[in-house]
């Protein structure tokens, strides 16, 4: 079993210094395809790169070939993105905890796609995908999270209703509260203690925290 698993994308990492500060020496690194030229710009060696290596640089692939790292090619026509390869391979190892990087970026297709593979996280996984200015995390039941007074929250639903909404340490509470999928109604809550959380009886929602300014 691996406590951590660390996938990389091929979307937008725009500071190299703030992702590799999220790392730890024992995290499993897979790279989905072209999102090994962010591993490698951080000086990272992954221990698999997978996908159809459509976006695997010659030269990315050379700078690996005597590392150790794994390499697991695919067809280019197939019916999964690289990412959910990557994730697959993840769940694989079984971790107890998954954060994604690089899932994010002017591709809006790949960047939602991305965003609803943490539905395919099971519950018991911690997870969340994070860039320099939003954290984004799946909420089946609760999620807890620290921070700042005055932090943005936002609730989105993703199932047709999100019932039975509680929040604790956030500006606008909810009590018991329903939110129906394309409500825009949670989204910009504030916290104002250090300490947050979201609880909901039924549904699934997404919880992005979101900072205008990106983070370092």
């Amino acid at each position: 079993m691996t406590s951590r698993c660390i996938i990389i994308a091929n979307g937008d990492m725009n500071d190299y210094h703030w992702h590799k500060s999220l790392l730890q020496e024992n995290d499993f690194i897979i790279c989905a395809d072209g999102g090994t030229r962010h591993a490698l710009a951080m000086g990272i060696i992954p221990q698999v790169v997978l996908g159809d290596f459509d976006s695997l640089s010659p030269e990315a692939k050379c700078a690996l070939s005597d590392t150790g790292c794994h390499f697991e090619e695919h067809p280019e026509e197939k019916d999964m993105t690289d990412t959910e390869l990557a994730l697959k391979c993840c769940l694989a190892r079984n971790p107890d905890e998954i954060l994604l990087l690089g899932v994010l970026g002017t591709r809006y297709d790949h960047s939602m796609a991305n965003l609803f593979l943490l539905a395919r996280i099971p519950g018991h996984i911690q997870a969340k995908a994070v860039n320099e200015q939003n954290e984004i995390m799946l909420l089946r039941e609760e999620v807890k999270f620290s921070g700042s007074p005055g932090d943005l929250v936002s609730l989105i639903p993703l199932s047709a209703e999100v019932k039975g909404i509680f929040t604790k340490g956030l500006k606008y509470m909810l009590r018991n509260a329903t939110l129906d999928q394309g409500s825009s109604r949670g989204v910009s809550n504030e916290m104002v203690e250090a300490e947050a959380s979201i609880r909901i009886k039924d549904g699934m929602a997404l919880v992005i925290r979101a900072w205008d300014q990106p983070r370092n």
